[in-house]
C-alpha cells in the first residue's frame, strides 16, 4: 500500500505540474490562421503572374457544421492570434494528459479499496457468488 501512496504522490505532482506550465486561460482561442492571396482579375495586373494581393490572414472558426467565421487580422494582430490558437492547443493536450493521471489515480484508488476488503475479510458481490456457487457444488 506504501507503493500505492507514493505512486498516487508522483501523479498529483504530475498534474499539479501540468496545471501550473498553462498559458492564462483568457488567453485562448479555437480555431486555426488562414493565410490568403487574392487575384483582382485584371489581365494587366501584377497578380495575373504572381502569388496575388496580400497576404490575407484571417483567424477561422467552424461554428458549427456550415457555419464558418473568419476574422480578417491585421499584421500587428496575427502573432497574438496565433499565439492563442497556440494556447488553446496546450490547454487541449494539458485536459487530454491531466485525464490520463486521474484515470491512473483511480485505478491506484479502486485497487487500494480492492485490496482493503480483502485485507478486513469483506468480499465483493461476485466474490461471495463464487463462493456460493463453489458451496453448492460440494
Amino acid at each position: 500500500m506504501l507503493t500505492h501512496r507514493t505512486e498516487a504522490e508522483k501523479l498529483l505532482e504530475r498534474r499539479e505540474q501540468e496545471a501550473l506550465s498553462l498559458p492564462p486561460f483568457s488567453e485562448i482561442v479555437r480555431g486555426g490562421i488562414l493565410t490568403r492571396y487574392r487575384r483582382c482579375g485584371k489581365p494587366t495586373c501584377h497578380c495575373a503572374t504572381t502569388k496575388g494581393h496580400g497576404p490575407s490572414h484571417y483567424l477561422q472558426v467552424t461554428i458549427k457544421p456550415g457555419k464558418t467565421e473568419q476574422i480578417l487580422l491585421s499584421e500587428d494582430m496575427l502573432p497574438v492570434a496565433q499565439r492563442w490558437v497556440d494556447n488553446y492547443q496546450r490547454w487541449w493536450e494539458a485536459l487530454e494528459k491531466v485525464s490520463e493521471v486521474n484515470r491512473q489515480l483511480i485505478r491506484l484508488r479502486a485497487a487500494e479499496l480492492s485490496g482493503d476488503k480483502e485485507t478486513t475479510g469483506k468480499k465483493s458481490g461476485r466474490a461471495k457468488a463464487q463462493s456460493k456457487a463453489r458451496g453448492s457444488e460440494k
